[in-house]
């Protein structure tokens, strides 16, 4: 032991102090030696593989982020082409309903169309039917008209006159009353 102050040292009762506050120098360079070397061994055996798992288990957090980004990608994608193929879906069906009430208008103005020439048709008909009709009727008052008045003019003349000759004077009579 090594007395720094012999003061101190011949002091009663004053413990050798100075010796225990300053360590042993060949102790103190052992010690840091072999703090140096169990720390030199934990990094290697500890501290590696820890950190080699810490970067493994960094690179796949990593990967399942860019797989997570990935597929929320391919999912935004895919949302905006259902999307699309809603919106043409709808365009279709709007396209489809457009042309079927112009076929349905269509078909109605053929059918209306169809209707007012079978109309007129029947009317053109009923007209010419009513025509016939009218003329038949004229000519069967004509008819009944010679006959009464020949009825009539033979029983006044009561004698026979040619039957021709008073035929024709009884239409030139009627003729005239046109």
């Amino acid at each position: 032991m090594v007395l720094i102050n012999p003061i101190l040292a011949t002091t009663a009762g004053v413990p050798d102090v100075i010796g225990l506050l300053f360590p042993n120098i060949p102790n103190f360079i052992a010690h840091v030696l072999a703090t140096i070397v169990i720390v030199l061994v934990l990094s290697k055996l500890v501290y590696k593989p820890f950190r080699k798992a810490v970067d493994a288990r960094r690179a796949k957090i990593n990967e399942l982020l860019n797989e997570v980004v990935e597929k929320q990608i391919q999912a935004n994608k895919d949302r905006k082409e259902a999307e699309q193929f809603l919106k043409d879906a709808k365009n279709e069906s709007l396209t489809i309903i457009k042309n079927a009430r112009l076929d349905a208008n269509s078909q109605k103005a053929d059918i209306l169309e169809s209707a007012n020439i079978e109309a007129t048709n029947l009317q053109n008909h009923a007209k010419s039917s009513i025509i016939r009709e009218r003329e038949k009727a004229q000519d069967e008052i004509k008819q009944t008209i010679i006959e009464t008045a020949m009825s009539a003019a033979s029983k006044i003349l009561e004698e026979n006159i040619d039957e021709e000759k008073n035929k024709k004077i009884v239409d030139d009579f009627i003729k005239n009353l046109k």
